[in-house]
């Protein structure tokens, strides 16, 4: 019966390999992966465990497979975050696929993180977690392997892709921008005492540059003097801070980790864990990571005790409105336009994800998934009745971390009663593009948009771009006054002419409408998609 067991397992994972291969996706989590590294030297383990605590950028060199294509010349270290223990089982990884060899990818992967889900009874909290940032700003994508290494099966990990060149090829179309990881350092190692206040990475400004530098990791060549002219406008020039700061992505940002009680980022209390990058627009986006503490896993936001579950739950989602010591929150969402845009991401986050229980019905498809190698893993990480439990309960004696539906099914209702959350905001309807009119020879040369908006608007935008275009959207103001291709003045319809001239005959847009209390996006999901417009086809 045992080698019965034995090899169906085998036979289960010879399976799962050739699925990989066949996917081409190595962050697809819809099946485990298969990794496995090894090393040449004997003494690795020290090695390895020396560099990490050596703070070095150096790596081991050695080989590793990924779901059955071997990779000579890997490099191969141990993350640079707090949960790495010395000479620990289940530690976190850095792989490079192309450390030696530039070229070197897997299915156009140069490297990947290794997470062993620390704090996460569930170890779906970082699967679900990226998806769920991805739908909305850039964030790495992420998936489970089962990892070996040296011959020894250390069970399932989570898979990360690593936020480098490939990463901003793809998200960004540049790569040459001032960025940097927040990595707060909470034991003050570079020791200029009474220069430094301890506001880690809260992106306040410094005495002394050094007070910065201990806070954040730059991964490009420069960018020192980005990051202080950012802090320099965020506190100093709130007006002006469009002008560095891309101000939707933030919101959706600070809306995503308040929605998802992400306290090991920004609201949290060391305001860490996030990257940010400086595009060729010249705006900064924010990035999370380090997911596996997601869903309350940490709960502290200001070094008072713990919050408990009532406490997450209820978490306000304007903390930290007036504390200026958080000025990408106090100074952003004290700007009364940029609040209603919060509160519209945070109901979008909702709906898309909470209030009809995607986030359970996916949840539970990923514990599925990983159920049959957690259940064959000789040393789980944890027993396996928390994981069985753990999407429904809080798990742990002493640390407690609450169940993911167990914490979002209260913290949903209690958003959805928020005050902020009840006002009625606008409503878009009738978008239309005028096209040719029948029986004339007239060339439609300009884009003349028009929209119904009711529910007393203020201000009525829209945002626009040319098809294929990475780049920033365009804004302009719509009118209803008569005079802007909108029918009649005084008439809910409101209007904009866009003039190509002769640079584009294609356009992506969406609208956002404002009224004196709350905002709303047309379409909902314009981070993903947006309406299209072309001159061929208005010209038919």
């Amino acid at each position: 019966m045992k080698k019965l067991t034995l090899l169906f397992a085998a036979l289960f994972s010879l399976f799962q390999i050739t699925l990989a291969q066949s996917k081409g996706d190595f962050f697809d989590g819809s099946y485990v992966h298969d990794v496995r590294i090894s090393f040449t030297l004997k003494d690795w383990k020290d090695k390895l465990d020396s560099l990490r605590m050596a703070n070095s950028d150096n790596m081991l060199i050695g080989k590793a497979t990924l779901d059955g294509t071997t990779y000579d010349n890997v490099g191969i270290a141990y993350a640079k975050n707090p949960t790495y223990m010395n000479g620990g089982r289940r530690n976190p990884w850095t792989i490079r696929l192309n450390y030696i060899d530039k070229k070197q990818n897997h299915a156009g992967q140069t490297s990947f993180n290794i997470s062993q889900a620390l704090r996460d009874p569930s170890m779906v909290r970082e699967v679900l977690g990226y998806e769920i940032a991805r739908k909305y700003m850039p964030a790495s994508q992420a998936g489970f392997i089962n990892l070996t290494v040296d011959g020894e099966n250390r069970g399932v990990h989570v898979s990360i892709q690593a936020m480098d060149e490939v990463f901003l090829g793809k998200n960004f179309a540049h790569t040459e921008g001032a960025f940097f990881r927040c990595v707060p350092d909470t034991r003050n190692e570079i020791g200029v005492k009474g220069e430094c206040e301890m506001v880690y990475g809260a992106l306040k400004p410094q005495k002394d540059v050094r007070c910065m530098m201990m806070n954040y990791e730059m991964l490009s060549k420069n960018g020192w003097d980005d990051l202080i002219e950012l802090t320099r406008i965020l506190n100093t020039e709130p007006n002006n801070v469009y002008k560095i700061l891309n101000i939707d992505r933030t919101l959706w940002f600070l809306a995503y980790n308040n929605v998802l009680v992400n306290l090991n980022s920004y609201n949290g209390e060391f305001s860490g864990n996030y990257y940010m990058y400086k595009d060729k627009n010249g705006q900064f986006s924010f990035m999370p990571t380090e997911l596996n503490l997601i869903f309350g896993s940490i709960k502290n936001i200001d070094g008072r005790s713990d919050l408990d579950l009532n406490g997450l739950a209820t978490l306000d989602p304007l903390l930290y409105l007036n504390n200026e010591s958080k000025p990408l929150i106090s100074q952003l969402l004290k700007n009364q336009d940029f609040k209603k845009i919060y509160f519209a991401h945070v109901k979008q986050i909702l709906a898309d994800w909470f209030d009809n229980g995607n986030y359970k019905t996916r949840a539970e498809a990923l514990q599925k998934i990983i159920n049959p190698y957690f259940e064959q893993d000789k040393i789980p990480p944890y027993p396996s009745a928390d994981f069985k439990r753990s999407l429904t309960e809080t798990v742990g004696a002493v640390t407690k971390i609450p169940g993911i539906v167990e914490l979002m099914t209260l913290r949903a209702k209690f958003l959805k009663k928020y005050p902020d959350m009840l006002m009625v905001a606008p409503q878009i309807s009738e978008i239309t593009v005028s096209s040719r009119k029948k029986n004339t020879t007239q060339t439609i040369t300009e884009f003349h948009i028009k929209a119904k908006v009711d529910r007393f608007p203020r201000r009525v935008r829209i945002f626009y771009r040319p098809v294929g275009y990475t780049g920033a959207f365009e804004e302009a103001q719509m009118f209803d006054d008569g005079k802007n291709h909108d029918v009649e003045a005084g008439d809910k319809i409101f209007g904009k002419a866009i003039n190509p001239q002769g640079k584009y005959d294609a356009i992506e847009y969406y609208i956002l409408a404002e009224n004196a209390a709350a905002a709303i996006f047309e379409p909902a999901n314009y981070v993903a998609e947006r309406h299209k417009a072309t001159l061929l086809e208005l010209n038919k």
